[in-house]
């Protein structure tokens, strides 16, 4: 079934950091390629299998400059990242296994 507005009461509404996101989706770590769109807003899941408890995931903020970023740790379970617009998800220093995130979006 496609989309239908009509039964969309927030379509109309302009998006903030604040509002729900229009869109969720898997992000695959890359140090190459920045996500498309970037994200307002990550989550992360850490299964309780990662060594040492404890995932690390690196990211490049969107008002950063290229090749500035930031590593930042979690333990295991669905939690957010601190609020902030992200444009990229390295690969180099993010844990692989065990660690699934995803990207909120408003298109």
């Amino acid at each position: 079934m496609p989309y239908d507005a009509t039964r969309d009461p927030l379509a109309a509404l302009a998006s903030s950091l604040s509002s729900p996101a229009r869109r969720l989706r898997a992000v695959t770590p890359s140090d190459t390629e920045d996500l498309s769109p970037y994200a307002k807003a990550l989550w992360i899941y850490v299964a309780a299998s990662v060594s040492g408890g404890v995932a690390s995931i690196r990211i490049t903020t969107v008002g950063a400059p290229d090749g500035e970023s930031v590593t930042l740790s979690a333990t295991p379970g669905l939690q957010p990242l601190p609020p902030c617009q992200v444009r990229r998800v390295w690969a180099t220093g993010t844990t692989a296994a065990g660690l699934t995130i995803f990207a909120l979006a408003d298109r």
